[in-house]
């Protein structure tokens, strides 16, 4: 009896154990490929000129024009605490754009917060505005 009890949990336990491995395979499979942000963004500008950004959003070969989210978030670089997070203006075959302008000089950081097909990339870039007085501090 105590066999036979054990051999029906040992076969129950494996059932389940294979259905959940079926499960997450069909997850990954799901998933396909990553997407992919390629964030272009000028190495410099001057004070108050208008820059475009632009967020390049693919998954595979294929433009990612349905992304849940695009957001880019701007900050002087060590300030990360007052950034300002801006939706993009213009949406264009997979590619997300933001004019931007600058105020003041300094060293600046755009990230763009990337939302789609159930993944989220963050990538970014600097951009130096005029001439400013970079410290060891700052890089």
């Amino acid at each position: 009896m105590k066999k036979a009890l054990f051999t029906i949990l040992l076969l129950s336990s494996i059932f389940l154990l294979s259905s959940c491995n079926e499960k997450e395979t069909e997850t990954d499979d799901e998933l396909g490929e990553i997407v992919e942000v390629d964030l272009q963004v000028p190495e410099k500008a001057e004070v108050g000129e208008e820059v475009t950004v632009v967020a390049h959003v693919t998954q595979g070969d294929e433009e990612v024009a349905d992304a849940d989210e695009v957001v880019f978030e701007v900050w002087e670089e060590g300030k990360k605490a007052n950034s300002d997070m801006i939706d993009f203006t213009k949406q264009e075959d997979g590619k997300y754009y933001l004019d931007l302008q600058f105020d003041s000089e300094g060293v600046y950081v755009v990230q763009v917060h990337v939302t789609a097909r159930r993944m989220h990339v963050m990538p970014k870039k600097t951009i130096i505005v005029g001439n400013p007085n970079i410290t060891d501090d700052q890089n």
